[in-house]
């Protein structure tokens, strides 16, 4: 389906992508300082954090596909100056995701120990991961509603709000988390679970916060008294969600499968691996920042019928990004061990976590052009490609390598170094894909 042409949209790059920089950045330090609060209880502690927090994090990919869906949509409408469909994707989007939610809460009642068992956790910690996880989720419709109402405020070119409304969920959530892990005054000492009560209520805070600012029309997608079911719809968002669903697949069961693979060579290994994904997480927020950007971009100037101004907006990007995280990338791995003694004493754990650092601070610019032009991709409704690409680097580059430098019974830095394998393939064949330009028409596909 061509779009009219329409006056194409006038869209800052620093506007949309410093907002949503800043707002992951903010996160990343949340994590981190949660952390740092629960390292002084032991590295079996972070160790249960990190294996709850990742497992919450691959089995919310059914709410990332469909808020894929819903940045692709918005975006398109918004260019085509139609905020009335705006409005009908932002609210069947978060009837999607409330019913999502509210069968996750379900599921990991059940699931929650066998999950996080995984990797290698047992006794009291293995309790406490578990209940951790189950903690999480009874906060999850109010994460579902706020990243639906925050990718669509990003993808109608609005990326200072969701910023400074989750700027206060994460002052609550660094408060309650110490005050609940170590207990004052009347509050008891909680132990890691007071760090998932934490993450619970500013979820529950930032999502009541967000809702009340949508329907006192305070924000730029305004509420409309209007159905907002429609098959064709659907039909779209499920088109856009499934292979965005599948990529987020693939992406989690790669990172489980490899911390899986590093959790054999010991907990210290393990736990310098999830150290090391929060470190660089800090570098990483700017890629996924500027892929937000151009996907909000390409859709907007695909909306208004200018696919020439999504292709010149991708490759403008990219050039800025790839700038700025090879040269963050250098600063972190260069370092890494100052920045990794802050988190951890063990000598053994920060011998693992600088050599993490140093690996992945290589692939930084790599990543850049993932990000960018995987948000154009994304933002042109082709979500396929992303998926095949992940398959792709997964199977020859992270699968592959890893495997055999276990079986070869090879030290752990050389399963680290498998990263490097996966960004190339990855890398390379963005590139390619992108440059093919079959991407501009697949809307309308």
């Amino acid at each position: 389906m061509a779009a009219s042409p329409v006056s194409a949209p006038r869209l800052s790059l620093f506007r949309l992508a410093g907002p949503t920089i800043v707002g992951n950045l903010l996160l990343s330090l949340v994590h981190l300082a949660a952390i740092k609060i629960v390292a002084a209880l032991g590295a079996e502690a972070v160790a249960a954090v990190i294996a709850a927090d990742r497992i919450y994090m691959a089995i919310q990919l059914i709410i990332f596909s469909i808020t894929a869906g819903t940045t692709t949509m918005v975006a398109y409408a918004w260019g085509a100056q139609n905020p009335a469909e705006a409005d009908r994707v932002v609210k069947l989007s978060a009837a999607l995701c409330l019913g999502a939610s509210l069968l996750l809460w379900v599921a990991i009642q059940w699931l929650a120990t066998p999950m996080v068992a995984i990797f290698g956790l047992q006794g009291d910690i293995l309790t406490e991961a578990a209940n951790y996880l189950k903690v999480l989720i009874y906060f999850n419709v109010f994460f579902s509603f706020l990243a639906v109402i925050s990718a669509a405020l990003r993808a109608a070119g609005d990326a200072i709000t969701p910023v400074w409304v989750a700027a206060i969920g994460n002052v609550i959530n660094i408060v309650l988390a110490y005050l609940f892990v170590y207990g004052a005054g009347p509050v008891p000492a909680m132990g890691i679970i007071g760090a998932a009560y934490a993450a619970g209520l500013s979820y529950a805070v930032v999502g009541a916060i967000f809702y009340w600012l949508w329907m006192r029309n305070r924000l730029l997608l305004k509420p409309q008294k209007q159905a907002f079911f429609d098959r064709d719809r659907m039909r779209r968002l499920v088109r856009i969600a499934v292979p965005a669903g599948l990529e987020q697949s693939i992406f989690n069961f790669s990172i489980i499968a490899f911390m899986w693979v590093v959790s054999l060579y010991g907990t210290e290994a393990f736990t310098a691996y999830g150290i090391g994904v929060n470190i660089l997480s800090v570098s990483i927020v700017i890629g996924i920042g500027f892929s937000i950007a151009t996907a909000t971009m390409a859709g907007q100037n695909l909306g208004a019928g200018r696919p020439d101004l999504a292709e010149q907006a991708a490759w403008r990007n990219l050039k800025v990004s790839f700038g700025i995280m090879a040269g963050l990338g250098l600063l972190i791995g260069v370092n890494a061990r100052l920045i990794g003694s802050f988190f951890i004493s063990d000598p053994i754990v920060l011998d693992y976590l600088v050599a993490l650092v140093v690996m992945v601070a290589i692939v930084q610019p790599m990543m850049s052009i993932e990000f960018t032009l995987g948000g154009a991709l994304r933002g042109a409704g082709d979500t396929r490609s992303p998926a095949r690409i992940m398959f792709t680097g997964f199977a020859f580059g992270r699968l592959a390598l890893t495997g055999v430098f276990y079986w070869l019974e090879m030290s752990v830095y050389w399963v680290y170094a498998a990263l490097i394998a996966d960004y190339i393939i990855k890398c390379a064949m963005y590139l390619v894909i992108f440059r093919r330009g079959a991407w501009k028409s697949a809307y309308g596909g």
